[in-house]
C-alpha cells in the first residue's frame, strides 16, 4: 500500500480571465450515422429514487427533467460541432483533427458514471461527423434523452457555452453539464460567472475522476463534490478536492459506444481504437504544463479493475489502447504488477503511452513490451541539455539516446515530443534541437510552441517578464502567445513548419515507414499525416 497524505486536498486556484470566441456560420453537413449507444449494465439501478426535497437544481424546471424512471432512458455524451478542423478540448485538452482523432478520455470516464446512475450512456463526436450545430439538433430532436454532458473548446468555451442552450431546446429543456478546460476549474470566480451568464448550463463537471455526478443525476445528491451547480436557487462552486489516502474507484466505462473506424492515433497500426487511464497526476514540474494541476501527486486505480477493462475493450474488438497516464510506469511497484498480469491475458491488443525519458528504464521496457506495448511518447522537448533543465527535466544527452536505442532494439517506436520557441532561443538554438531529433531517429515526432497556458508556471513568469503578448488562451501550440527576444512570430512560424517537413519528408522516414506499414489501414493512416505534414501552417 503506498504511503499518501492523510484528507481531501484543496486545490488552489488561480484567478484569469475565460476567452470568448467568435460565432460563425456552421460548417457543411457530410454524414449522417446514428448515435452510438449502449444499454445499461445489470448492476445499474432501474429507477432514480425520488428525493425528499430537490437539492440539486436544473434550470427552472422542478421536478428535473430526468426524475421519472430513469430504466431505458438515454444519457448523451456530447462532443459538440466546431468550426475549426483542429480543436483540442476536455479537461486536459484532448486533441481533434484532420490528421488523427480518438475519443476525449473525460467523457470515456465519465460513461461509467451515467450507467451507474440508471441511464444508457449515447455518444455523439460532432467534430469527427461533421456536423454543424443545426444538424447536431436535427438529428437529438425527438430522442428520448434524460440530459446531457458535453466538453468544450479550450480556446472557443464561451462560444460552446452559449450554442448548448440549441442543444438543450432540442431536447426539451433536459439538464445540461459541462467538462470545463483545466485553467476554468482553477478559477473559481469564473466557474461562478458561467452558471450565472448561462442559465441553460445546469452544472459544471470540475474533476472527471473525482465526483458525485452519479448522485446528482439520480436526484438524491445532499452535497456537491467536484460539480458545480445550482442548488437551492442559488450558484454553488464547491472547492475542487482530491483525495490521495485512497486509490481511485471508476466504475467501469461504457467502451462500446466510442467505437468507430474514424478514430485512430498518429502512431497507430490497427483500429478500432480506444483511451484508458490507470494512473492520474504528476509530480514533476514542467513550466509550460498544466496537465497535472489538479494532481500533484500520483493517484492510481486498482489494477485488477484496469486489467478487467481491457479484457472488455478486447472482447468489444477494440485493436489498439492510448494510456493516458502523464507518467506511465512511474510506480514501479504497481507498474511490475499490472504489466505482469497484463501479459498472462495474452490479450489482442496493442497499446501506447507517454512517459519520462528517467522512468523508461530497460527492465520496464521489457515489461512493456511483453504486455503489448508497440510505442512510447517521450517528452525530449530540446535539443539543448540547459533548456531540459529549466523546464524541470534534467536529462543528458546521453540518457535520451540511450533510452531511443534501448526501445529500437526492443521493436518499440518512439514519438519525441519537442517544445521549440522559448522566450529567449535563438534560431541556432532551434536548428541545434532539430539536428538534434534528427539523430535520435524517432518513428514520429511532434514540434510544438511554447506557450503560456492558464495556470502554468511559465504563464506566472511571462505575466511578471512583461513577454505575455495577450490574455492567457489556448494556442493549440502552433503559433505562440508570449514575446521572443530574438525571434519574430513569423520566423517562428517558419522554423516551425521547417522543423516537421524536413523530418517527415526526409528519405529515412519515408522508407522506414512505408517498410513497417501493415496492411491497407496503416497505409491510409500514412497518407493522411503525408497531407497534414505537406499542409502543415
Amino acid at each position: 500500500m503506498l504511503r499518501r497524505a492523510q484528507g481531501p486536498v484543496v486545490v488552489k486556484r488561480r484567478m484569469v480571465l475565460i476567452g470568448v470566441g467568435s460565432l460563425t456560420p456552421d460548417p457543411p453537413d457530410r454524414s449522417a450515422p446514428t448515435c452510438a449507444t449502449s444499454e445499461p449494465r445489470a448492476s445499474a439501478r432501474a429507477e432514480a429514487p425520488a428525493p425528499s426535497r430537490p437539492r440539486i437544481a436544473h434550470g427552472d424546471s422542478a421536478p428535473p427533467a430526468h426524475a421519472r424512471s430513469a430504466a431505458g432512458r438515454e444519457w448523451l455524451l456530447l462532443d459538440p460541432p466546431s468550426e475549426d478542423v483542429y480543436v483540442r478540448r476536455g479537461l486536459l485538452r484532448e486533441k481533434s483533427g484532420t490528421a488523427a482523432a480518438f475519443p476525449n478520455i473525460d467523457l470515456i470516464l465519465l460513461s461509467g458514471s451515467v450507467r451507474e446512475a440508471g441511464f444508457r450512456p449515447v455518444y455523439v463526436d460532432a467534430q469527427i461527423r461533421r456536423w454543424g450545430w443545426r444538424r447536431l439538433c436535427d438529428e437529438l430532436r425527438g430522442r428520448d434523452i434524460a440530459g446531457v454532458v458535453s466538453i468544450v473548446s479550450c480556446d472557443g468555451a464561451e462560444r460552446d457555452l452559449r450554442r448548448l442552450r440549441h442543444v438543450k431546446d432540442a431536447l426539451g429543456g433536459v439538464p445540461v453539464y459541462v467538462v470545463v478546460p483545466i485553467a476554468t476549474v482553477l478559477q473559481r470566480q469564473a466557474c461562478g460567472d458561467i452558471l450565472a451568464n448561462h442559465p441553460h448550463i445546469d452544472g459544471l463537471i470540475l474533476n472527471s475522476v473525482e465526483h458525485n455526478l452519479t448522485e446528482i443525476l439520480r436526484g438524491d445528491a445532499e452535497r456537491l463534490v467536484n460539480v458545480a451547480a445550482r442548488r437551492d436557487g442559488r450558484v454553488a462552486v464547491p472547492d475542487v478536492t482530491v483525495r490521495y489516502e485512497t486509490g481511485v474507484h471508476l466504475p467501469m466505462p461504457e467502451h462500446a459506444i466510442f467505437r468507430d473506424h474514424r478514430y485512430f492515433f498518429p502512431q497507430s497500426k490497427r483500429n478500432p481504437v480506444t483511451c484508458v487511464q490507470l494512473s492520474f497526476g504528476c509530480p514533476y514540474t514542467c513550466e509550460f504544463c498544466i496537465d497535472n494541476a489538479l494532481y500533484r501527486k500520483m493517484r492510481y486505480r486498482d489494477v485488477d479493475s484496469v486489467v478487467e477493462e481491457l479484457v472488455e475493450i478486447d472482447r468489444l474488438g477494440f485493436r489498439e489502447v492510448y494510456f493516458k497516464d502523464l507518467t506511465f510506469g512511474l510506480n514501479k511497484r504497481i507498474a511490475d504488477e499490472f504489466l505482469g498480469k497484463l501479459a498472462e491475458r495474452r490479450l489482442n491488443l496493442r497499446w501506447l503511452c507517454t512517459t519520462r525519458i528517467d522512468v523508461a528504464t530497460p527492465r520496464l521496457l521489457r515489461y512493456m513490451k511483453r504486455a503489448g506495448c508497440y510505442g512510447i511518447e517521450f517528452g525530449v522537448e530540446s535539443g539543448l541539455r540547459h533548456r531540459r533543465e529549466a523546464n524541470g527535466k534534467p536529462i543528458s544527452d546521453e540518457q535520451i539516446k540511450r533510452v531511443f536505442y534501448n526501445c529500437r532494439s526492443l521493436g518499440i517506436e518512439t514519438t519525441a515530443l519537442v517544445m521549440i520557441g522559448f522566450e529567449d532561443e535563438t534560431e541556432e538554438e532551434i536548428r541545434t534541437t532539430m539536428a538534434f531529433v534528427s539523430d535520435l531517429d524517432p518513428d514520429y515526432v511532434a514540434y510544438n510552441v511554447v506557450n503560456a497556458l492558464a495556470g502554468t508556471p511559465l504563464a506566472e513568469r511571462a505575466k511578471r517578464g512583461g513577454f505575455l503578448l495577450d490574455e492567457l488562451n489556448e494556442q493549440r501550440f502552433t503559433s505562440s502567445n508570449i514575446r521572443h527576444r530574438y525571434l519574430t512570430p513569423q520566423r517562428l512560424d517558419e522554423l516551425r513548419v521547417e522543423a516537421v517537413r524536413s523530418f517527415y519528408r526526409r528519405p529515412r522516414t519515408v522508407m522506414t515507414r512505408l517498410a513497417k506499414a501493415q496492411g491497407l489501414f496503416e497505409l491510409w493512416k500514412l497518407v493522411r499525416l503525408a497531407k497534414a505534414a505537406a499542409w502543415v501552417k
